[in-house]
């Protein structure tokens, strides 16, 4: 029987949140990392009206 993967522990690189229910770009090492939450990323005008990456955004 094999063991379920747990996810690893996120916080946001902006705004410090702990695991977003929604977020861009994760980076873990040994189970823990950062990521960008989506509301972060809105309020950075980085995502179109459908909550997509606008063209010419890379993360």
């Amino acid at each position: 029987m094999s063991r379920a993967h747990l996810l690893p522990e996120l916080s946001c690189r902006t705004c410090g949140r702990l695991n977003p229910w929604v977020y861009l770009a994760p980076v873990v090492v040994a189970g823990s990392g950062t990521c960008i939450c989506m509301d972060c990323a809105a309020a950075r005008g980085w995502l179109d009206a459908a909550g997509n990456l606008k063209p010419g955004i890379a993360l």
